[in-house]
Order: C-alpha cells, then structure tokens, then sequence
C-alpha cells in the first residue's frame, strides 16, 4: 500500500457464507471486535442451502450450529441481519462501510419462537406462503421474520387509504367482523362506498396485468352488510371538553365527525334538512343507495357519539360575534347544492332544470312521476343517476354526451345499467342552444364534435367538427348535469368573509380558513369531487382541527412499508381466474324507485374473490399477529429500515455480490472465482486464511477507540521497541514444542502455552483447536527473565517485542531441534 493506514482495531465481515462464518468466528476468538453483515435474516436458513451441503450428506448449518452459537453469543461479535452493504470507502483508519439495515417487525430480545404469528397470519401469496417467515427453534438469530414491501397500489390510489389488502386477507380466512373493523379504521361508511364508490383502487389493481381487477367494491359492500357493527371495538381517546360543530352531514361531514369523536372531542352535526346524509339521501336514488343502509351508517356514527341536529341551519353570524363562541372550532362540510348552468342562448327556457336540484326534490318525495320527452345533458354518474332515476319516474329519457361512446367518464357498470332499464344516449354531440315556443321549451340544437388534443391529464376534450351542420332533437325538458358550483350566499352572510369569488370557501393546505378557528372540507372547500374523495377531505379537516386545539398531529397510522423494496414480480405459474360476478335483478323488476339492483356476492363468491388477491405487499397488515402476541409484544410493525455507517480497520469480503465494487491491496477476498463450485470446506479455509491476513494488517492496530475521550489517536510504540507478528500453524496433536533460551518447552495445550507465555514479551491472539492440556514438570523451571526465541509451526499468531539488544543474544535457529520438537 502507498499510504499505510492507521487502522482501527476492528474487522468488518460481509457475507455470510461458510468463508464469512468461519473468518467471523475466528477473529472472534481471538477477542477482535468484529461486525458480521448480511443480506438474510437467518443463518441457519442461509446456511441450509444445498450448495454448501457437506460431502457426508449433513447441511452445513447443522454441522457449524456450534460455531454459530458462539458467533450470537460472543459480545465482540455485532451482527447486523438482514441488511444491505450501500457502499465502502478507503479511510485514513480503514474503511467506513455505509449499510441499510433492514426492518424486520420483530425484536429477537423479546421473541419466544411460540410461531403463533406464523399460524394465525391470513396473507398468503401466489406461492402459498403467507407474510411470516418462522424457522422454528433452530432460526439464528432466535425471531420470526416479517416480509413486508412498499404500499400496495389499491391502497396507495384509494383517497381514504384503506388497507385493501388487509381486510382481502382476512376475507379469504374467513374473519369478516375483523375486516369490516379493520375497513372502518379508515372508512367509516363501508356499506355506502360499497355501492356508489367509484373504486379507484380497481384502476390500480396488478391483476389487470393478467385478466380483470379483483371486485374491491363488491367485496366490502359484502363484508359491511355481513359483518356485525360493534362501535365497541373502536379506540376512542379519553373525553375531552372541547365541543366541535361540523356543519354537514353529506360525506365529508360524516368522516370529519367520526374521526373527531375518536380523539375525543364532543361532536354535534348541523343539518337543515330533516334526514342526515346530505346528498347521500337527496342526491343518490334508493335503487343504489337504499335508506336502510344509510340509516345503518348514521345509527353507527351516534353510536360512536355523534350528535345530531336536524332541521338547524348553523348560525355563523352569532358564533362569529361571540367573543370564543361556542364551539372550540367549527368543520364546514355543506356540499355543493347549486347546478352549473351550460350558458348558451335559451338556457332561460321552462323546462330546462339542473341535475342536482331534480335528484333533491324527487328523494325528498315532492316528485313522484312525469310525462314527455326528457334530455339530460352530461356524461357523468350524476348524469346516468337522473336518467335512471327519469326511466322509474315514467319518462322517455336521453343522454346526450359530447364525447363518443368509448371515452364517456361515465363508471361502465352505470352506463350499461342505463343502456339495461331504458335509456337512450346520444354521443357525439355539444349543445349549441335551447329553442322553444315562447316560453317553454321546443328542442335542442347541437353540433357534431370529435375528441381534440388530449390535455396535461391526457383527457381529449371534444370540439365540434368544422363546418358541420348543427341538428336539431325535440324534447319536452332538459336536466342538465354537467357539475356543481359555490355560492357564496349559501353559508349565510356571516360566512360571506371565507368564500371566494366562485362561492367555494377559501382555505390553506390544512383546510384552515382567514376564521382561525373555522375549516372546511369536502365539495365546499374543494369543488365537486367523489364520495370517498369527500371524506378524505372530512378527515384531513378533523386532524387539522385536533392540531389547531392540542398543538398535537395525530398518529394516523404506527405502521411502516420498505418504499425501497418493490413488489414480487408475477410470474407465469400464476393462474388466470375470472372474476365475481354480481347478480342484477331483471330489468323487468326494476320498475321501482326503491327497489335495489344489485344483488350483491354470495359467499362463496366473496372467498373465492379475496383469493385471487396477489397480496402485493407481502404483509397485509392486518394486524392479526400483534393480537396473538400481545404477552411478550416482539412485533413492531412501526420498524422503519435505517442506515448506518460502519468504521472497521480491515474488511473481508466473503460474499461479492453482497458488496459493491471496490478496488485496493487490503481488501481482504475470501472467494473463489464464478468459474469455481463452492465447496464448503475450501470456504472455510479461505475464511480462516482471511482471518489470519487479518491480523497481519492489524499487526500496529490499537485496540483503543480514536475520537472517544482524546482528540488524536494514541502515540507509536518507542523507535527502540519493534513489534514483530509471525504466524505459524499448531499441528492436531497430544502436545508440541516451544524453544526458549533456557531449552525447548513442552506444552500440550493453549491454555498452558499462555500460561507460558505470560512471563515473556509476547500478546497470544489466538486459543487453537481441540488440544487436550499435558502437565508439564518443567513449566515451572522457567526464569522469569526467560526469552521465548522461536515458536514450532501452529495456527497462532504472536507479537514479540523485539528490543535491538536482545539481537546479539539469540542464538541460531536449529532445524534438528524443530524436527524434533515436531517429533
């Protein structure tokens, strides 16, 4: 080496192979500080595998278990398992070696090797094994393992981040009251989602990459309708005296009030109209959403502790004019009630209405039939909701979409339903002006469109087709259903200093309006988005509102996912399944307005669904293992992975490709070429040789710490005083001989030869093998001032101290005396 290195007095091990293992238990013995790292989590599993098998047949684990043993056991021995070596550099003192420890969810101090996690855990893969690895009473170290990969992509894309994987697990095992708890830990309406949610997590599923997306939504409606509510099993903080309003009860105002009642705070709901649910009751039909559902949820929710107000307006301008008020803070979740109007010539005409406005007046029962020719303008759910709903009613009813039949945002299964009870859709066409008799309206002129140039989300919004001539569709009204929009007066003049321009109330990323302590959430502070879009925002105003009060953000969630580790790829051995089903009544039957469509799942439907769930993730977090472990608590599942920085003076490489790339005369390689088999037994030697190169580089080590206590490492040994390191072999024998200038010594184990040893300048680093001690009658015939001149070949190393006038004293070495030492 050009610039030798002032190393420090510890080895780094990088592989645990048998080289690994062999150089690790040596230096070990030999009192160095040593840090083991490894990719795996078990030895006895590394070591199992049947390349390293023994010539006799035996697994090498099984024949090194005692070396092993003493490796865990050894307290200048650190292993670091499982982890992964991120880079290695040259240091003036060795080298600093740069890893990420890997998260195992398990704390071997605390594991009992009971296997009850391993037994009772529900994620189970394609390949039939499920998330715990467990390898009985020989796993080294002693714990289970937890195999965990980065968020599964159905939770990552669902907006409530519910554990779809999870409560899919549990489903297959058949636990449907701890999936449906499990759902409710994030969505608080399963039952509802279960039927109008748009299920964006289908969109994410990786089954599409090999036949159909698993039937999420279908799923939980069967989880929420089967299982028993039990608002027993809900953590709720202690009581506090805080008292929160939230005005709303549509979506949004639902999620918000149960997460605050779960902190707990006292939680009252302002709703005017005379039922809670917001446009869940007057916006969605029974057909899809029946009231006994909704009323299930909502009698959920004051189970919990939710008070409602019904038929109460909430009175900003008082509770603004109180000095405090009455409430600790106040979540305006209101909805959007007000129809986007299209704005083109004649939209003034009788008989042209908005979407929202129809839906309302016909759940509340004030509408209970119509006549003639119907439009609906639009190509949204909400649009094929008031077409559906125009059908039941006795109508002849029309969608007119301006996009082609392919592209219509519509959900399929909505559009297909439509198509199934009656209704008829135009594509193709834009709404150009309304025409009419006078006052009332007569038709509709449109022009043809084709999709233009997708935009920043690759939406091609259509325009209309160059000198096309416009047509004209007779029908006697029109529902317009192209969206909703604010208004400012909706909240009352008190509120008219949080609203914007467009009537949506102003907000900062954590949905605080300018009033310190009002929020909101939902449509009204967003715009018109989705349902489970809407409690998401309810939640996320519910943790604002406990940080505004506590100064605290909750911990949403104690669990932990490895970002860095991706998902198991599917491999060909996966089989194609199709999927479930649901039932639909006949379009004959669906003449009433509040009879359901949707069946639902059976069962054994439900089951076979879940199994065709590809587990992602690896652990679905479910949780059930914390339950069974609750006695000794070794599972953590908010383990994160960690890095660390290493410092050693000497690194042995056993396993290359656990190492990266690095190039310099004291890497210490103890592995053979690709070209060559592994052979256990040729590993071990390379490890022991490893070990014994080792200790020649730390032959001016010290084994002091530089840096702790003094700020300059501790000076060289006196210029008169040279340490000298010879290694030589002990031969598998009764006992051997030692020269010292008194004659040769006898000694027969090593033990005794320290004993030796200890009256003379020399440091013993090393104990031998299986020597059996001889007594010796001579030991003690030895001055004290004796000198040890030379030792007989044998596996130790020694360090003399040389002074310059001893030179002249020491006689020459006798190779007859050695042969008959060896004799």
């Amino acid at each position: 080496m050009k610039d030798p290195k002032e190393r420090l007095h510890k080895v780094c091990v990088i592989g645990a192979t048998p080289a690994g293992i062999a150089a690790t238990n040596k230096l070990g013995e030999m009192g160095i500080p040593v840090t083991l790292i490894d990719r795996d989590a078990d030895l006895n599993d590394k070591l199992a595998s049947d390349k390293w098998r023994m010539p006799s047949g035996v697994s090498l684990n099984y024949a090194l278990r005692p070396g092993l043993l003493r490796i865990l056991r050894n307290p200048r021995i650190k292993c670091v398992l499982p982890a992964i070596v991120e880079s290695i550099k040259h240091t003036p003192q060795g080298f600093s070696i740069r890893y990420k420890k890997t998260a195992s969810y398990v704390d071997p101090e605390k594991c009992t090797l009971c296997g009850r996690c391993a037994d009772i855990c529900p994620a189970i893969g394609p390949d039939g094994r499920n998330a715990v690895s467990y390898g009985g009473r020989h796993a080294l170290p002693g714990r289970t393992v937890i195999d965990k990969r980065r968020t599964p992509l159905c939770q990552a894309n669902c907006p409530l981040g519910v554990n779809v994987q999870g409560y899919m697990a549990l489903t297959r095992a058949g636990k449907f009251s701890d999936a449906l708890q499990l759902i409710r830990k994030d969505n608080v309406l399963p039952a509802i989602c279960g039927r109008i949610c748009t299920h964006p997590c289908e969109a994410a599923c990786r089954r599409n990459e090999l036949d159909q997306p698993l039937a999420i939504k279908d799923v939980k409606r069967f989880i929420a309708d089967t299982a028993q509510n039990d608002p027993e099993k809900e953590e709720i903080a202690p009581k506090r005296s805080e008292h929160v309003a939230v005005v709303g009860s549509g979506p949004a105002g639902l999620a918000a009030a149960a997460d605050l009642v779960r902190l707990g705070y006292r939680v009252t709901v302002f709703e005017r109209e005379k039922m809670p649910g917001g446009l869940l009751r007057y916006g969605i039909g029974p057909y899809r959403l029946p009231r006994t559902v909704l009323d299930q949820e909502i009698a959920y929710l004051r189970d919990l502790g939710v008070e409602f107000l019904l038929g109460t307006e909430f009175d900003f301008s008082r509770e603004l004019s109180q000095i405090g008020g009455d409430f600790a803070a106040i979540v305006v979740a209101a909805g959007l009630w007000t129809d986007r109007g299209l704005n083109v010539p004649g939209d003034d005409l009788e008989g042209i209405e908005g979407c929202i406005s129809f839906l309302a007046e016909v759940n509340r029962g004030n509408l209970t039939s119509v006549s003639g020719k119907y439009a609906v303008i639009g190509d949204g759910n909400s649009a094929f909701e008031a077409a559906r709903t125009l059908v039941r009613l006795g109508a002849e009813t029309t969608v007119i979409s301006w996009f082609p039949e392919e592209l219509i945002p519509a959900d399929a299964s909505e559009v297909e339903d439509a198509l199934h009870e009656g209704v008829s859709v135009k594509t193709g066409f834009k709404v150009d002006a309304f025409l009419g008799n006078g006052k009332m309206l007569r038709a509709i002129r449109c022009l043809p469109t084709i999709p233009g140039a997708p935009d920043a989300k690759g939406i091609p919004w259509p325009v209309p087709v160059e000198g096309a001539e416009p047509v004209e569709l007779d029908f006697d009204h029109v529902i317009i259903a192209i969206g909703q929009m604010g208004k400012r007066s909706a909240f009352g003049a008190g509120a008219s200093v949080i609203t914007t321009e467009s009537g949506l109330i102003q907000t900062d990323d954590k949905l605080r309006t300018p009033i310190g302590k009002i929020f909101a959430a939902g449509d009204a502070a967003c715009g018109p988005t989705t349902v489970v879009s809407a409690m998401a925002s309810g939640r996320n105003a519910a943790f604002s509102v406990h940080h505004y009060i506590t100064g605290e953000t909750p911990a949403r969630d104690f669990l932990s996912r490895p970002a860095e580790r991706d998902f198991s790829p599917i491999t060909p051995d996966v089989p194609s399944l199709p999927r479930a089903r649901m039932s639909v009544r006949q379009p004959a039957s669906r003449k009433g307005f509040a009879v359901e469509v949707a069946l639902g799942l059976t069962e054994a439907q439900v089951q076979a669904e879940a199994s065709r769930c590809l587990q992602c993730g690896a652990c679905s977090e479910c949780l059930q293992c914390v339950e069974v472990c609750a006695a000794p608590r070794a599972i953590s599942h908010a383990d994160e992975t960690s890095e660390h920085v290493e410092h050693a003076g000497v690194i042995i490489i056993a396993d290359p490709t656990a190492a990266p790339g690095i190039k310099g005369e004291d890497i210490l390689r103890a592995y053979s070429s690709k070209t060559v088999k592994p052979d256990a037994a040729t590993m071990t030697m390379r490890g022991f040789a490893s070990a014994a190169e080792a200790m020649l580089l730390l032959g001016e080590s010290t084994p002091r710490m530089k840096g702790h206590g003094v700020s300059f490492p501790p000076p060289r040994p006196p210029a008169f005083l040279r340490i000298e390191t010879r290694p030589f072999r002990l031969p598998l024998q009764r006992f051997s001989w030692l020269e010292t200038r008194t004659g040769p010594v006898r000694f027969g184990s090593a033990g005794h030869l320290r004993r030796i040893c200890r009256s003379h300048p020399f440091r013993l680093h090393s104990r031998g093998f299986g020597l059996y001690p001889q007594n010796d009658s001579r030991k003690g015939s030895h001055a004290s001032g004796a000198r040890i001149l030379r030792v007989l070949p044998a596996r130790f190393h020694l360090q003399r101290l040389h002074r310059p006038e001893d030179q002249a004293q020491e006689p020459p070495f006798s190779r007859d005396r050695h042969q008959q030492g060896n004799g």
